[in-house]
């Protein structure tokens, strides 16, 4: 009686299959907490100068739930000119997690400036990042103003970002007002950079009082981010210092990351990037704190 023998080439077609399946899992990044992913969201913003004015009108709503709660309505900008480029950094000696270093380390913002009615809203702020917080103190009272920049996600010179990572950072968009405040508080901080593609050694620079932006999440032309990322990006409000420090001074290139701007077919941008000009730092507003744990809208 004959046996059923597998043909040879079976093994070799597992093997194939499960070789397709391992990047699947291999990106599958968990998601950090949002209170730990928030808490970690600094960036430092240099200069682009030199750039055409896209000339691209958008429709922003607001995601942070006190701003929604306000209901202030959706408003209608044109992106201008690209003014700066935001990285992530740390600060001191605090290093993030790995769970969330993972994540921070790609939050490359491209800023477009914008105009817009001002908000004229008061708002008590808090710090997040416990550098910030003992540097600067723990709160402070801004009254937000008019819009001044968009704040869109970019990939530098087709970095490779993880599949897992890149779900949640590609809808991390930021509406940028001017503010006003008291804050008389600055001082000296070391900064070390995330993002691979930089050296990663503290540098020393130096944030001068008073604040003078608040970055809120936006959703732009009524793409809203799926609920499994809703909350971290919901919850990504950052108060933007003037920083004075070493430049960058290194030529890139930009990949827009959200779907919308994806859609368009904006073409790679090639900038020089170079003074330094603002650290921004994760806050809460009017104690609405980031939830501690993982899940999203």
């Amino acid at each position: 009686m004959n046996k059923f023998v597998l043909p040879r080439t079976v093994p070799r077609l597992l093997f194939l299959a499960l070789l397709l399946l391992l990047p699947a899992v291999a990106t599958a990044q968990a998601l950090p907490p949002v209170a730990d992913f928030v808490r970690h969201l600094d960036v430092r913003c240099y200069r682009i100068p030199n750039q055409p004015p896209l000339n691209l009108a958008l429709t922003l709503d607001h995601l942070n739930p006190v701003l929604v709660e306000k209901g202030f309505p959706r408003e209608h900008v044109v992106l201008q000119q690209p003014q700066q480029l935001c990285v992530p950094v740390r600060k001191n000696n605090l290093v993030p997690p790995a769970n969330v270093q993972q994540f921070i380390r790609y939050v490359d913002w491209k800023c477009y400036g914008i105009s817009g009615p001002s908000l004229d809203f008061p708002l008590h702020l808090d710090h997040l990042n416990p550098v910030i917080a003992g540097m600067l103190g723990p709160s402070l009272d801004v009254t937000v103003r008019e819009p001044q920049q968009l704040c869109v996600p970019v990939r530098k010179n087709n970095q490779f970002i993880p599949a897992g990572v890149l779900q949640l950072i590609r809808w991390l968009d930021v509406k940028c007002y001017r503010i006003e405040s008291n804050s008389t508080v600055g001082g000296a901080i070391q900064l070390g950079h995330l993002n691979p593609l930089f050296n990663p050694a503290l540098q020393g620079a130096q944030i001068v009082a008073p604040p003078h932006q608040l970055c809120v999440p936006v959703a732009k032309n009524g793409s809203i981010p799926p609920d499994t990322v809703f909350n971290h990006v919901a919850y990504s409000d950052v108060l933007c210092y003037r920083l004075q420090g070493q430049p960058l001074n290194m030529t890139l290139q930009l990949h827009h990351l959200n779907p919308v701007l994806q859609e368009l077919g904006l073409p790679v941008e090639t900038v020089f990037v170079d003074q330094s000009q603002e650290l921004c730092v994760p806050v809460a507003k009017n104690g609405q704190f980031p939830p501690t744990g993982t899940s999203g809208g």
